[in-house]
């Protein structure tokens, strides 16, 4: 069988896929990696084809320009729309005739990747919405400047979770039960990591071992917050602060700085961890046992907070207006053992799965 993975090519939209894409590889099917956006350096070192689809947008994507952009709600608003609905038409029939060419058999989609999954039906080729976020498990009572954007929009016709387009097939999320309770029609596989490569690894700095750790990191787009970095540089506790600042200039003086972070790596040594809450660190910091705190700057972050205060293994925050002695009170009580640490250590027992093997077998399992 013949697999195609056609994703959206951020950090965010691309490395829980690879996981799954290795585990259907193991299980001797044929697997392609598609993108409008050359990510292959990645995809091959983590072992799999690349293919490069046609389309480019002129949108910020990472960066100074992002950050500036998220704190529009209109503009932010507007993105979002173009990230969903922009060239749909043509897109759906590229991605049709190389699903043709390619002699695909299944295609597994980013369900915000609408062209994606409109292309697989008019191809009449089976299709799986494998979420990079929680947009399957929300809650309907749950709201958001996201969600209201996802409901304004003239989307497609289909069913919808969130922004994600749902697949009549098979819908995957990478989470359990014990986060979000039972969701009808949505299999929880538990966190996806790779099986082997993921192929952006960069190496960790040895790391004293006689301080907790603080690991620090508002994403591979949304990063560009030096104040931010500042103030929990000020704010911090007597730990050994971490930080990955992407692209941003000059030194954090005590601190240990990454331009691009061994993320999964560094979880296994952090105590805490403070993000924007991305919905792919939220998974990892889970499967690792480290509470968070989270500032949730925009989109689906808010999502992903709301989780971490249901379940208690977090605290919420707005780094942008809290005040350093608060920030450092909160940095102390996610130190200390507590009932946060208890139920992040509750919840991360649950995710001691392996979801990518689970993702690829019920992916298989479609095209019979």
């Amino acid at each position: 069988m013949k697999v195609a993975f056609v994703l959206i090519p951020e950090k965010g939209h691309v490395n829980p896929y690879i996981g799954p894409a290795q585990a259907l590889q193991e299980r001797g099917h044929s697997v392609v990696i598609a993108a409008p956006g050359d990510i292959a350096a990645q995809i091959t070192a983590a072992g799999l084809p690349f293919h490069a689809l046609p389309g480019s947008s002129d949108r910020p994507t990472h960066g100074a320009a992002l950050v500036e952009l998220i704190q529009n709600r209109e503009r932010l608003s507007a993105w979002v729309g173009q990230l969903l609905l922009d060239g749909l038409d043509p897109q759906v029939q590229q991605l049709r005739n190389w699903y043709r060419e390619a002699a695909i058999d299944l295609v597994v989609v980013d369900p915000l990747y609408y062209a994606a999954s409109l292309a697989a039906e008019a191809a009449g080729l089976p299709w799986a919405a494998v979420s990079n976020s929680l947009n399957p498990v929300l809650p309907a009572t749950l709201d958001s400047d996201l969600l209201r954007t996802a409901r304004s929009l003239p989307r497609p016709p289909g069913h919808y979770a969130g922004c994600d387009r749902l697949s009549p097939h098979l819908n995957i999320a990478f989470t359990t039960e014990a986060l979000c309770g039972p969701v009808p029609g949505v299999h929880l596989v538990g966190p996806s990591f790779p099986l082997a490569a993921r192929g952006d690894e960069v190496p960790m700095d040895p790391l004293p071992g006689d301080r907790p750790v603080i690991y620090a990191s508002f994403g591979s787009q949304i990063y560009h917050w030096p104040e931010l970095f500042a103030k929990l540089a000020a704010a911090n506790p007597g730990a050994e602060l971490v930080l990955s600042v992407g692209d941003l200039p000059g030194p954090f003086a005590g601190c240990h700085v990454y331009r691009y972070a061994p993320q999964v790596t560094l979880l296994k040594r952090a105590r805490v961890f403070v993000t924007h809450g991305g919905a792919n660190s939220f998974m990892e910091a889970i499967a690792a046992n480290v509470p968070m705190l989270l500032s949730p700057m925009c989109n689906d972050q808010f999502h992903q907070a709301y989780f971490a205060e249901r379940t208690q293994i977090g605290l919420v925050t707005d780094l942008r207006s809290i005040t350093i002695e608060s920030l450092r009170q909160a940095l102390e009580t996610l130190l200390a053992d507590g009932p946060i640490r208890s139920a992040m250590r509750q919840l991360s027992a649950t995710y001691q799965v392996d979801g990518a093997r689970a993702a690829a077998v019920l992916i298989e399992g479609i095209a019979r």
